[in-house]
């Protein structure tokens, strides 16, 4: 005997216009509650506010060493300014001016740097505008200060160590010109004397202004864009999925299908 395979019947676009149609009050007002509860939330965030001041970094001169066999200093780069700015003095500078625990403020921090120069700029973020511009020079100067006494290349005991480089080349350079004429043109020790004193003159430069503040921070910072639109849009397909499921569930109880009887194939 042949027999007839029922196939169950697809919904059509009239079904879920028909449906949207009869639970349309439902859906219409959870859509809304998830709106304005999106909207709540939004409004319920703290602002946040922000100011950035840039850093010139002097850039760092090579450090002529007393022997072959010492160690040169590691290079000085802008990351390594950039790791100062997390340093303890630089931390507690900030949580100073925004009244937080120091190991807490990095959270408020970011740095970055502009291509090809030597130009950092520190953002600090706090809910007040004028503390979060207070906090940003204070992580500017204390970088300034921190970079003078803890990069290697420019500390007092180097630049000592240089100058008994160039006091021992002028004793040589003097015993030489007691002996024979010394063209200062073409002669190797003056040359070196030369160099060395630039070195020197670099050095302490470096150490008396490692970096410079050229753009200080704003009196006030600057308010962060608040994204509302997220949670609100989010509320809102929340709500729309909710009153869907509670027309779905009154169908179920009422017995009632997607896919009304007259649209249905025979089996």
């Amino acid at each position: 005997m042949d027999s007839v395979i029922g196939v169950d019947p697809l919904p059509l676009a009239s079904d879920y216009t028909r449906f949207a149609r009869r639970h349309l009050r439902a859906i219409a007002a959870a859509s809304m509650v998830g709106t304005l509860a999106g909207l709540a939330l939004s409004l319920g965030q703290t602002n946040t506010f922000s100011a950035t001041a840039s850093v010139a970094l002097r850039p760092v001169p090579v450090y002529v060493m007393s022997s072959v066999s010492e160690l040169a200093p590691p290079p000085v780069s802008i990351d390594t300014d950039a790791q100062l700015l997390r340093s303890t003095p630089v931390l507690a500078a900030v949580g100073h001016q925004l009244g937080t625990d120091p190991a807490l403020t990095e959270q408020h921090m970011s740095v970055t740097a502009s291509a090809n120069t030597s130009i950092l700029h520190v953002t600090v973020s706090a809910p007040d505008p004028g503390a979060a511009a207070r906090a940003a020079d204070a992580a500017a100067y204390a970088l300034v200060d921190v970079r003078r006494t803890t990069l290697g290349a420019i500390t007092h005991e180097q630049i000592r160590q240089l100058r008994f480089q160039v006091i021992a080349q002028e004793g040589q350079l003097a015993r030489e010109q007691a002996r024979r004429l010394v063209v200062p043109a073409s002669d190797d020790l003056f040359t070196t004397l030369l160099e060395l004193r630039t070195r020197l003159t670099e050095l302490k430069d470096a150490r008396r202004v490692p970096a410079e503040v050229i753009t200080p921070a704003p009196a006030r910072g600057v308010a962060d864009y608040a994204n509302t639109e997220v949670p609100m849009t989010s509320g809102a397909a929340l709500g729309l999925l909710l009153g869907c499921l509670v027309g779905v569930v009154r169908d179920k109880s009422r017995g009632a299908s997607l896919v009304p009887e007259e649209n249905a194939h025979a089996r």
